[in-house]
């Protein structure tokens, strides 16, 4: 397989996606080494000197080797992206207005997804690239060269004129160039992205956009490690008649690891979280907790013994805006696991006995339940669509005793083996 950059004509042969990726990355890479005043980037093992000869060995002993383009790590297509794309000026492009409303951290975050989600999809989604026969022929055929701005269009297929996509490309401080946009089939990269973080960004929240785009299989509801240790954590509330009471919740920090601790010794402070993902996209739950000391008596029947070491609430929709519909899971003193249980009153949550009694104290312990299948079986119809937030709870106000507890990795799931945890249905006062 030859390579001439300077005609730009590159016999290429592929016929997976992450070959495709691998190959618009050499191109940009390419286009460095010919447009380029300064080095292309050192990592590449480019310099002034030979960038071109050294492009082109390697370039053709990738094509050659098509396994080696498979096994490239996650790690590594990701590193190509971020050294190939402009991601500092295509992450506020793709958010607009929501790029404003992040924090430094929430941007750096959303920056590190965006170019997860490129490195995985940007192969799919070229269909001139994805669907071409086996053996191609990738062809310049127009080109716009200024001081700053380059415009690169291609078309790939055996006589040159097939499918066309257009690489939009800005010159960096360093005089390297970085993608700005890729155009393909009538549709951008970044009018892609915009709709799909504009859809995410109006009917759900931050954290389910980054799921979407990391692709990972789960929406991290909470993790705590954005908190500050020693703090409460951040972005949670709680009820107007809970303001003035002492939160006996914080934040801390071990072997690198963030967590929310609960001391409760009678205050009972609900702490909730507003977070909404798409439950039939991911129906499943997990959550991790550490109890350290039971509620004396603990009985979730009752009102006069109505504490739990710890619970973590589900919350699916409000009625009329105001009262809540959730299902609670419980570590509960004396009822056994499997047990649901409901006391009368109005926005009372379904308690589902998730751990049961004094044995695994002191343990981290994951739980796996079906959200979605809770939801039918305690309240009795479909879950809505959206589920719309997360509350904690360790209490020990009615018992007036003491509930300690510990929480952390709080997610929504796409896929998983597990049930709704409700086994037995017990009445409550």
């Amino acid at each position: 397989m030859l390579l001439d950059i300077q005609n730009r004509v590159l016999p290429l042969s592929f016929s997976h996606s992450g070959q495709a990726l691998s190959h618009i990355l050499a191109l940009c890479f390419a286009c460095n080494a010919s447009f380029c005043e300064a080095a292309v980037p050192q990592s590449f093992g480019f310099n002034d000197m030979n960038a071109q000869g050294m492009f082109e060995s390697w370039l053709n002993e990738v094509l050659a080797d098509s396994a080696k383009v498979e096994k490239a790590s996650k790690m590594e297509r990701q590193r190509l992206i971020q050294e190939a794309f402009d991601i500092e000026r295509l992450a506020p492009q793709v958010l607009q207005k929501g790029w404003r409303q992040l924090n430094e951290l929430e941007k750096a975050e959303f920056e590190t997804a965006l170019v997860s989600s490129i490195a995985r999809e940007l192969g799919r989604w070229m269909p001139n690239i994805d669907q071409s026969p086996s053996v191609g022929h990738l062809s310049l055929i127009a080109k716009d060269v200024r001081e700053r701005f380059t415009k690169l269009t291609y078309t790939l297929d055996a006589t040159g004129n097939g499918d066309k996509f257009t690489l939009f490309m800005l010159k960096q401080p360093d005089r390297s160039w970085k993608i700005t946009n890729i155009k393909s089939g009538g549709e951008s990269l970044l009018r892609r992205y915009y709709t799909k973080c504009d859809d995410a960004v109006d009917d759900y929240s931050f954290r389910y956009l980054i799921a979407e785009l990391r692709d990972d299989g789960y929406v991290a509801l909470e993790d705590f490690e954005s908190s500050k240790p020693g703090s409460l954590p951040a972005h949670w509330t709680w009820k107007s008649k809970d303001e003035d009471k002492h939160k006996p919740y914080v934040v801390i920090e071990e072997n690198g690891n963030r967590y929310l601790a609960a001391d409760d010794s009678g205050e009972s402070v609900i702490l909730g979280k507003d977070v909404r993902w798409n439950l039939k996209k991911y129906r499943y739950v997990s959550f991790r907790w550490r109890g350290r000391h039971m509620p004396t008596g603990g009985d979730e029947r009752y009102g006069r013994t109505n504490d739990s070491a710890a619970a973590v609430y589900f919350i699916f929709k409000k009625k009329f805006g105001l009262i809540p519909e959730s299902v609670k899971y419980v570590w509960s003193t004396t009822l056994p696991v499997g047990v649901a249980t409901r006391r009368s009153g109005t926005g009372r949550p379904w308690n589902v006995v998730a751990e049961s009694g004094d044995e695994h104290l002191g343990v981290w312990r994951t739980y796996v339940f079906d959200a979605y299948e809770a939801y039918k079986k305690t309240f009795g119809s479909e879950p809505p669509d959206k589920a719309i937030g997360i509350g904690i709870l360790s209490d020990a106000n009615s018992t007036h005793s003491k509930a300690h507890a510990d929480y952390d990795d709080i997610r929504a799931l796409k896929h998983a083996v597990a049930g709704s945890g409700v086994a037995k249905f017990l009445d409550a006062e």
